[in-house]
């Protein structure tokens, strides 16, 4: 309960903060979890002129993070055993991007699809 809380709290100020700059996009609201045996979906959608935000879960018992390889450089958002993390951007480019654990020794992985 308390994790849904905080995630509602942060998509609502980031709603607030693009409301500010005068121009509020798309939004998509993705969700990946993590376990022992790797990520539970290999492939997440978006579309270009989305703002994306990614749940990122840990069902494990020990850290993981979720990188992403974006044309803006590499995004990253890491979560300890049994919390969740929110990663957030803007889908600006169309194309295939990979995601993965950087944590050595894991071998989650996946692919980020953002359509025209």
């Amino acid at each position: 309960m308390r994790k849904h809380v905080f995630f509602q709290c942060f998509l609502m100020l980031a709603l607030l903060s693009l409301v500010a700059c005068g121009t509020v996009p798309r939004e998509r609201q993705l969700e990946l979890t993590v376990t022992a045996a790797g990520y539970d979906t290999p492939r997440l959608e978006a579309r270009v002129g989305e703002q994306v935000f990614i749940r990122f879960r840990n069902a494990d018992t020990i850290a993981h993070n979720l990188t992403i390889e974006l044309p803006s450089g590499r995004r990253t958002v890491s979560a300890e055993a049994g919390v969740d993390a929110v990663l957030a951007f803007p889908a600006r480019h169309a194309g295939t991007f990979r995601m993965f654990c950087t944590v050595p020794g894991h071998t989650e992985q996946g692919e980020l699809v953002i359509l025209p």
